[in-house]
């Protein structure tokens, strides 16, 4: 008991200790990141199933056929609240008006539909929009805006359906659940569900598809969706929220990427001060731990004495991590996803206990040898100034609190790759610049040479103490090299959102377009200087077979619930690769009237097919084989035309077909589509400017989070360089201490010294500048799937801020050396 409260005592007295300060701050730091993405993780996974569910409608969807009576236990929400639920029907139906029909795919809902998300309803087509109840008023309905040419309707008329006549009471401009995507063929009509009935237009064998919707918590939703899986048969679907947000997967997935590479880093900037700084910690206290020893202290009551300090600054710098961490998770929710923020869940213990667990075993793996070095020392000490051999067990104490730190990350962030190819990277990078801070040193000899005055005195002191000279620059080259990847990540990560959606994206789709009207539509936006993509044809098949089989009993048993398998697919012919497709494998079929085709490879992906595959499709009462010849990546979130399967020219020309294609519509030129309906009243005419907005305002959510977690890295990178700067003070110290006694002015000594760390720090950003260049042509390329590309603007920022940053970090560390006066300082030094 005598040591601990000895242990304590000694750590509230040696509190304001430089190096104490720098082990509690990378400690909080790398603590604060792991916590800030631990909470911050669960909280994105949550945010893209908001996205999703408000484009679904729901959390949960189910269709089916028929009605469904039987469902699990429905879970409660709180004691007495079950899970929301929602039923609606849908439908085709001929609506009529005087002489003019039309097919419409109706949706009947009730007063709870939808339960995410918002249905949006105009006063006419393209005029603005305010949101409202999916379900009409009584003898009321909402339709889609491109349905009132067609009935040469208008927003007030009375339509018939079936038996009944309902009156137009507004068109939809924007709606959740459209589970036929934008190639939908029929107009979209809501009317109440219980309307139907009066209609009598539901007759026995009618074709409808029943909806279920489910909204709750998160882990009630998967719960239910578990239990309910394994009761639907082939002709039902059970559709999870994400399945709503595939234009958002890719950039979601590259930022959970990103902040668990920042995490990783900044903790590891944060062991690499950690160790520096509880070197010197050790150093300082040899002398303490000897003279303790002349007293009779043991190697155990030691070793509890230094534990007991350790423990206390481990358990305090980790709940301090852990709080910022929760702060700072707090303002990332809200710039990821500001609405959904507040529906989130409680913060769990999860992530504290990882949090500090990673700073317990990041302080113990970087502590452990300068510790157990510390209570070996012998009560000679005090006499003589050699130290006891690092013993053996302390690396490999160090050894396994570092594997044992890095599998808690791996395991926690869900992603060994990531950690593991990075660390490996790194390991190997250590030893690569070791060799070149030697290289750059010996080099540095003809400079030094030519240089005069304190220059020549700043540059003789890193060549004269190479061994410390090269640990620096080293440490220095590494925190700058870390701070830069992650720079170039998020720069090109950024580009590369931006470049998704560039400003003149497509914001319209043009569906059903006739073959006799290709070349009056193509005539009408050229008149109007609207910019279009190229015509595809398109026909409706649903994939049958596989080699002759029933593709259903070629595939294993968890793929057979594939979507690709349940519905009818877009089909395509055309003889030029579409702009956003690369051939990732096989050759493409160009313009040969053979029976090939070319797959989209996450569609192979799932249903195992490989090239020479021969699919078969039914397309209406025809069946049509062809064999696989290229699989290839498709950009989805191009706004384009896209397609699973592209037929070569000559397979499908003979069947009946419209034709698709994109638009861009600037706001300038929005008085344009009513002109082009009354035109071509038969055309499709699909906005996506609302899912466009949504989007750009989900990277930009994403893009702040980012710039904000940046500023943990910079923060780690400044403790690695300030515990490098205070390892060396006291050696600069008694240097300091000669020079002055010989005679050197102060002056003279703050310029050599100025130019020691400016040459440290402009050498460190050269170095730190060809290593970023390197690993970011290889992670950017194996994690984020960014272009190869390179960064001239580096290697003259990085090596100004390496100066810059060395240099004033430097200054302000060991200024006061330069201005006590010698008596003083040898006082102080003992």
């Amino acid at each position: 008991m005598t040591f601990l409260r000895l242990g304590l005592w000694l750590l509230r007295r040696e509190r304001a200790s430089g190096e104490l300060r720098v082990l509690l701050l990378a400690l909080v730091i790398g603590v604060g990141s792991v916590a800030t993405t631990g909470f911050l993780g669960d909280r994105l996974k949550r945010a893209m199933g908001e996205q999703g569910a408000s484009f679904l409608g729901a959390d949960l969807l189910v269709t089916s056929p028929r009605p469904i009576t039987s469902w699990p236990d429905l879970p409660q929400r709180k004691p007495g609240r079950p899970l929301a639920t929602s039923n609606a029907l849908e439908f085709s139906s001929m609506l009529s008006r005087d002489d003019a029909f039309q097919l419409a795919t109706l949706r009947a809902v009730d007063a709870a539909y939808p339960l995410r998300g918002s249905v949006r309803i105009a006063p006419r087509p393209f005029a603005p929009s305010t949101p409202r109840p999916a379900m009409p008023p009584p003898g009321a309905i909402y339709v889609a805006p491109d349905l009132l040419p067609l009935l040469s309707a208008r927003v007030g008329d009375r339509v018939q359906i079936g038996e009944a006549d309902f009156t137009i009471a507004g068109v939809v401009a924007e709606e959740p659940g459209q589970l036929g995507g934008v190639f939908g063929l029929a107009p979209r009509v809501f009317i109440r569900a219980d309307e139907v009935e009066k209609t009598r237009v539901l007759q026995p064998g009618s074709r409808v598809t029943f909806l279920y919707q489910f909204a709750g918590e998160p882990e009630q939703i998967k719960a239910f969706g578990a239990a309910l899986k394994p009761a639907l048969d082939s002709t039902q679907r059970l559709i999870g929220s994400r399945e709503g947000v595939e234009t958002l997967r890719g950039a979601f997935a590259n930022a959970d990427h990103y902040i668990q590479l920042t995490a990783l880093i900044s903790l590891l900037l944060s062991v690499a001060a950690i160790a520096i700084a509880a070197h010197r910690h050790a150093l300082r206290h040899y002398d303490q731990a000897a003279l303790l020893r002349c007293f009779g202290a043991t190697t155990a009551q030691l070793r509890t004495l230094y534990a007991v300090q350790l423990l206390t600054l481990g358990l305090l710098g980790s709940l301090l991590g852990v709080a910022i961490g929760a702060m700072m998770q707090q303002v990332l929710a809200v710039l990821v996803v500001p609405d959904a923020a507040t529906r989130l869940p409680a913060l769990g213990l999860a992530p504290v206990g990882v949090a500090v667990l990673s700073g317990l075993l990041a302080l113990s793996g970087a502590s452990l040898p300068a510790l157990m070095r510390l209570i070996r020392v012998a009560p000679l000490r005090v006499l003589r100034r050699d130290l006891p051999p690092l013993p053996v067990g302390a690396w490999i104490s160090a050894a396994l609190s570092g594997s044992a730190l890095l599998l808690l990350i791996a395991w926690y962030a869900g992603d060994a790759k990531l950690v593991g190819i990075f660390v490996g990277a790194l390991a190997g990078l250590i030893a690569v610049l070791a060799l070149l801070a030697r290289l750059a040193l010996f080099a540095g000899r003809g400079v030094q040479r030519m240089a005069n005055g304190p220059v020549r005195f700043g540059l003789a002191q890193l060549l004269r103490h190479r061994f410390d000279s090269t640990l620096q620059l080293g440490a220095f080259t590494l925190a700058l090299f870390l701070v830069a990847l992650l720079a170039l990540v998020r720069s090109d990560l950024i580009t590369g959102w931006r470049q998704q959606l560039p400003p003149q994206a497509p914001n319209f789709f043009l569906v059903n377009i006739a073959p006799y009207q290709q070349e009056a539509v193509a005539a009408y936006l050229s008149q109007h200087h609207l910019k279009a993509s190229a015509l595809y044809p398109m026909v409706r098949g649903r994939l049958t077979t596989r080699n002759g089989a029933p593709i259903a009993s070629t595939l294993p048993e968890e793929a057979r619930d594939s979507n690709s398998l349940r519905r009818e697919l877009n089909l395509t012919w055309t003889d030029i690769l579409p702009a956003n497709n690369t051939v990732l494998a096989g050759r493409w079929h160009g313009g040969r009237n053979v029976a090939e085709i070319s797959v989209e490879s996450g569609m192979a992906e799932r249903l195992h097919l490989a090239i020479g595959d021969e699919l078969g499709f039914q397309v209406g009462d025809q069946m049509i084989a062809a064999r696989i010849t290229s699989i290839r990546s498709v950009k989805w979130d191009s706004m384009q035309p896209n397609f699973f399967v592209i037929f070569a020219p000559g397979q499908l020309d003979a069947l009946p077909a419209s034709s698709i294609a994109s638009v861009y519509v600037p706001p300038s030129a929005t008085g344009v589509l009513p002109g082009f309906v009354k035109t071509f009243p038969g055309v499709t005419v699909l906005a996506l400017d609302k899912l466009i907005a949504n989007i750009e305002a989900v990277f930009d959510q994403i893009i702040g989070a980012i710039q904000l977690l940046l500023g943990f890295l910079l923060a780690a990178g400044m403790a690695v360089v300030i515990a490098t700067l205070l390892a060396s003070l006291d050696a600069r110290q008694q240097e300091a201490v000669l020079l002055r006694t010989l005679g050197a002015q102060r002056a003279y000594l703050a310029k050599g010294l100025w130019s020691e760390f400016l040459a440290l720090g402009g050498l460190a950003g050269l170095l730190a500048s060809a290593c970023a260049e390197i690993a970011m042509a290889l992670i950017g390329d194996r994690l984020f799937e960014l272009p190869i590309r390179l960064h001239p603007w580096l290697w003259i920022v990085l090596p100004l801020a390496g100066a810059l940053l060395v240099g004033l970090s430097g200054w302000l560390t060991t200024r006061q050396i330069t201005r006590v006066p010698p008596m003083q300082s040898i006082r102080e030094l003992g």
